[in-house]
């Protein structure tokens, strides 16, 4: 069937339902849009939960941090004083190590009576010995050990009362 319109072009009626179209465009976009705010808005929500929960459990983990906060300041403190310790001891020399050097070289015929630090890296020595060439072969040895350098007599006297020689000596330190 063939339709014909004799209607002046105004009032013809158009092919497309652009009113109709329009409508349906503006409802379709507005259902967008109420999507994508409900969509928003629950996103936004669980974030703010999520964001009150990690607030919870921060305000609970207030007294765990301020208590390692006060170990890590206590800690470094330590280390200073430790840092500070072991610059002192390398600067200083061990009598420990010195005194036990002497028990170890020092023949029964010596007795060690008295040791000191004179100067730096000299150290006076006060003992008895049975006779001389004991004490010549104790000054022997503490020459050829490898802690002790440039033993150096200072004074050595006949003890008529007990048969022995009092010596006094200074002998310099290796390496420190």
């Amino acid at each position: 069937m063939i339709s014909i319109n004799l209607l002046p072009p105004s009032e013809r009626q158009t092919k497309w339902p652009l009113q109709t179209i329009v409508v349906s465009i503006l409802g379709i976009l507005v259902l967008f849009y109420f999507l994508a705010y409900g969509y928003n808005f629950y996103i936004i929500s669980s974030l703010e939960e999520k964001i009150q929960e990690t607030r919870q459990q921060y305000t609970l983990l207030r007294p765990t941090q301020d208590k390692m906060q006060l170990a890590n300041t206590k800690q470094q403190m330590l280390n200073v004083k430790n840092d500070l310790l072991v610059k002192l001891t390398k600067e200083r020399k061990s009598w420990y190590a010195i005194v036990s050097r002497f028990g170890i070289i020092t023949p029964p015929q010596i007795w060690l009576t008295e040791l000191g630090a004179s100067d730096k890296n000299v150290i006076l020595i006060k003992g008895n010995a049975l006779t001389y060439p004991d004490l010549a072969n104790f000054m022997q040895q503490l020459e050829g050990d490898e802690f002790f350098a440039e033993p150096v007599l200072i004074k050595a006297e006949k003890d008529a009362k007990f048969a022995t020689t009092r010596f006094e000596m200074t002998v310099k330190l290796k390496g420190m």
